[in-house]
């Protein structure tokens, strides 16, 4: 299936904080123990509170890989505000690294913009 959104990488260092912290905690309170998982976060769209929603999980990278496609990450965000890569680290969870992908909202808009304002 087809999707028009646009995944795009969060760089922002203190966001990535902020969803390794969220993450971190709620692997805590349920339990979670795999080195990779695939996170949804629902924050807008009509949520109470921020919701943690764990999409898919894998003990190594290889089988990893074929859940963090392109196409399943942008078909993830039709449902969640931020999809997040959780990649554990053998020693404890605060080494681990979180990469996350929201949707580009100005992707696609330039062909409704006048050429004379671009």
């Amino acid at each position: 299936m087809s999707t028009a959104i646009k995944p795009t990488p969060i760089t922002d260092a203190n966001r990535l904080d902020a969803l390794k912290d969220i993450i971190i905690s709620n692997r805590k309170e349920n339990g979670w123990k795999s080195s990779y998982e695939l996170y949804g976060i629902r924050f807008g769209r009509g949520a109470i509170k921020t919701k943690l929603v764990c999409l898919d999980h894998a003990p190594t990278s290889g089988d990893f890989a074929p859940m963090v496609k392109k196409s399943r990450i942008a078909q993830s965000l039709e449902q969640f505000d931020i999809v997040a890569e959780f990649r554990g680290a053998w020693k404890s969870d605060d080494q681990a690294k979180v990469v996350a992908y929201e949707e580009n909202l100005m992707a696609g808009q330039t062909e409704r913009i006048p050429k004379s304002y671009r």
